[in-house]
């Protein structure tokens, strides 16, 4: 679309609040114009996001709201991630930069969940929502709207799809997926997915993941889960520590805690970016010569790391041990990524992720 209009000398502008958006439409634009880009019959500007043709000309721009937006104009504006951003980026600054023009705008957005809601800045993250709805219903000839699922993008691996799908709450599908408008209860977990048990079958494997506070007594919590996967692939929650103690005391804590799970049970560490993470993760895990110790940088979100165990509570294959931790335990999963504490989901994220068969995240590409 944007590429089309530029051909036929118009100005476009494409905005969205996220860098990563801007990249990926930028480097999508690049490609399509390479012939007429290496034949110098457009102007690129990389600094800008911006190529030139004529009179036509396309920009990538990250805007969040209004103020964001201002200082350009255009015939076609494309908002994308709509959702993200507040109310006024359209309604002051998008409308009347297509005074001029009688210009054309085009809304792209997912239906926001709980966990996009909470990064938007609108006062109203449902804002987006509503637009759609009133367009859907115009009868003036002034709005257009179109809902399209992920199946029917014919640029998606199917296989890739089913894979990706699988890892997913089925909230999360009917949302990101399915491109629904779906009433969120709670957060990224429930109670009711968890079945409570006195004691676990044979254990396959035992990954213990130590989520470390940065300072003692500061609000966070050093905490070591124990999740066990038996032989019928279930996961079982079987041990959490906890405590908010200085740096010696959480050393001491591990150590013991080894001497307790067995040289069979896996040690997961993190290593936060940069060198001093580096050297406090070797230092832990000369502390553990002998047991089968690694430390691995975390990527991604809190709760993008969560979603793929979260998929699995939801399909009943997560079960926990009734011990004293139990309850708090299960408060912190019910009230994540909204509540104080998020110590106890990040070490059990992490040692799914060691659990899982494979150890590897595929990425598809088309």
């Amino acid at each position: 679309m944007a590429v089309q209009a530029l051909i036929h000398q118009q100005r476009v502008l494409y905005a969205s609040p996220t860098t990563e958006q801007i990249e990926a439409f930028w480097t999508e634009v690049k490609r399509c114009l390479t012939p007429m880009i290496d034949a110098e019959r457009i102007k690129k500007h990389e600094n800008r996001h911006q190529v030139i043709y004529g009179a036509g000309r396309i920009r990538g721009k990250t805007a969040w709201d209004a103020d964001t937006l201002r200082g350009d104009h255009a015939d076609l504006l494309i908002l994308d991630e709509f959702q993200l951003m507040k109310e006024d980026t359209w309604q002051r600054v998008g409308a009347p930069m297509m005074l001029d023009s009688d210009g054309t705008a085009v809304f792209c957005f997912t239906p926001p969940s709980k966990l996009s809601a909470s990064r938007s800045k609108a006062r109203d993250p449902r804002h987006a929502n509503r637009l759609y709805q009133k367009a859907s219903e115009d009868e003036t000839g002034r709005w257009a709207a179109f809902h399209f699922s992920s199946m029917q993008n014919p640029y998606i691996s199917k296989v890739a799809l089913e894979e990706i799908s699988a890892d997913m709450t089925s909230v999360a599908y009917r949302q990101e997926i399915l491109a629904e408008d779906v009433e969120e209860e709670g957060g990224l977990f429930k109670r009711n997915w968890f079945e409570l048990i006195d004691e676990p079958p044979e254990i396959e494997r035992k990954v213990r993941h130590w989520d470390l506070a940065s300072v003692s007594g500061d609000g966070d919590w050093t905490v070591g889960l124990l999740l066990g996967k038996s032989f019928n692939g279930m996961y079982y929650v079987l041990d959490i520590k906890r405590c908010q103690e200085t740096p010696y005391s959480v050393e001491e804590l591990i150590v013991k805690t080894a001497l307790e799970d067995g040289l069979e049970t896996v040690i997961s560490l993190p290593q936060d970016p940069g060198q001093a993470g580096k050297a406090q993760a070797q230092y832990l895990i000369r502390n553990l010569a002998g047991y089968n110790v690694h430390a691995e940088p975390e990527s991604g979100s809190k709760e993008i790391r969560a979603i793929p165990v979260a998929a699995q509570a939801e399909a009943g294959n997560v079960r926990i041990l009734k011990r004293h931790w139990t309850e708090t335990f299960l408060d912190e999963l019910s009230e994540f990524p909204f509540g104080w504490h998020d110590d106890q989901i990040d070490s059990l994220s992490a040692t799914f992720a060691d659990l899982v068969d494979d150890g590897k995240l595929i990425m598809w590409s088309v």
